[in-house]
């Protein structure tokens, strides 16, 4: 009865992140090089760099490949607009709908081989709240960088798969 359980349980994870990967037509390693990017997109606004965040968006677009998935396209959408200009501020307003994106994608993968930090800060954006994630559990706020490095607090731990 044990081993049964056991493999019905295997056979489950084995259709879930099948049908996770059909959702995005994106593999397990392209998902965890766009995270690589997303987390190199976060880094530079850290900084307030805006022209590294830009150069670090089209290369989160490129990591996406062809995929006309739905998850994919918002995940494009956010990641051109955060490209196409330097200014932090605007890059700052779609980072928060692209850390949406990003959390649901990686949640839905289960691609991710190290832990993630999801994060949220309550003065972003106008006193709204936002999240990020991040590979590090300490709090380096990328909607304020050196203004309130620290502002923001861990929500959840997303264990490697």
């Amino acid at each position: 009865m044990k081993r049964i359980t056991t493999l019905i349980a295997m056979a489950l994870t084995i259709i879930f992140n099948a049908s996770a990967q059909q959702a995005t037509n994106l593999t397990d390693d392209q998902v965890r090089e766009v995270v690589a990017k997303y987390m190199a997109v976060k880094d530079a606004l850290v900084k307030t760099d805006g022209t590294t965040a830009s150069t670090s968006a089209k290369e989160l677009v490129a990591s996406l490949g062809d995929s006309k998935a739905k998850l994919v396209a918002d995940i494009r959408f956010d990641a051109e607009h955060i490209a196409e200009t330097t200014k932090s501020g605007h890059q700052r307003d779609h980072f928060e709908t692209l850390s949406e994106n990003i959390y649901k994608l990686v949640k839905e993968s289960k691609a991710n081989k190290m832990p993630l930090y999801r994060q949220y800060c309550p003065m972003a954006l106008n006193n709204t709240g936002a999240y990020w994630l991040s590979t590090e559990k300490q709090v380096l706020n990328p909607y304020f960088g050196d203004m309130m490095l620290r502002c923001g607090s861990v929500k959840e731990t997303i264990a490697v798969q």
